[in-house]
């Protein structure tokens, strides 16, 4: 994302809006959600025509940084690729971005308390998972020319959405239990689920579903607090 700090950006109104589920906005599958790269911003008086440019096509800003068209309509043919079928393309725009200025937020967040971070090699390696989704290095790369993006930027996006994803685990996850006995409750208020099984059977199975709702829910309510603080604005389409 690019910053706007010194930069006169008009965006019209601030918005709250809805915080996206954990599912929709940091995992990769049905919905990619990739966050656009934090880049410093340039001088005004030296670059007037980069700022006009970006005062052209600024979709939203988060605290001071901008998510560009160019960069919401990248993260917008990933999930078109690997999002879920048939999901209407309007849809798939909204989701894409609240699921970016959740991932900035997130990512600021990250990086004001300095506890986590993402090398080069783990950056690669999440390259080298998302150039594997596509079946073949000719397909990666005929989307990559298509779409205008380069390794340096898709770097950025995923070595984010990965600092994002440590973040959570080692601000969130950690702080997550269920007991056996909301487990046992669980399977005593949904035995239809269960035909013919004893808890027992099916207690992990459980504990593991109840454990990613409750991480869900807290991650809500954590992305809540920080739109609360946030300066959030969506320039209206």
């Amino acid at each position: 994302m690019q910053r706007l700090s010194n930069v006169p950006v008009r965006i019209t109104g601030t918005r709250k809006s809805r915080t996206p589920r954990i599912a929709r906005s940091l995992m990769v599958g049905a919905c990619l959600l990739i966050a656009a790269p934090c880049l410093p911003s340039f001088p005004p008086l030296l670059f007037p025509a980069v700022h006009a440019e970006l005062l052209d096509h600024i979709v939203a800003a988060v605290n001071n940084e901008a998510i560009t068209e160019s960069e919401l309509a990248q993260a917008v043919a990933l999930n078109v690729r690997f999002g879920r079928p048939g999901m209407d393309r309007k849809n798939i725009e909204s989701e894409t971005l609240e699921g970016l200025i959740t991932r900035c937020l997130l990512v600021q967040e990250a990086r004001r308390l300095k506890f986590i971070g993402v090398s080069e090699q783990e950056t690669s390696g999440e390259i080298e998972k998302l150039k594997q989704r596509f079946g073949s290095d000719s397909a990666f790369s005929d989307f990559m020319k298509e779409h205008d993006l380069s390794l340096t930027e898709l770097a950025r996006m995923l070595g984010e959405q990965l600092l994002a994803q440590k973040f959570i685990k080692k601000k969130i996850v950690p702080f997550v239990r269920i007991t056996r006995e909301s487990a046992q409750s669980y399977f005593d208020a949904h035995r239809s689920e269960f035909p013919g099984r004893q808890f027992a059977d099916v207690q992990k199975n459980i504990i593991a579903r109840l454990t990613d709702d409750k991480i869900g829910q807290q991650l809500d309510q954590y992305v809540a607090e920080l739109r609360s603080r946030a300066d959030i604005r969506i320039n209206p389409s």
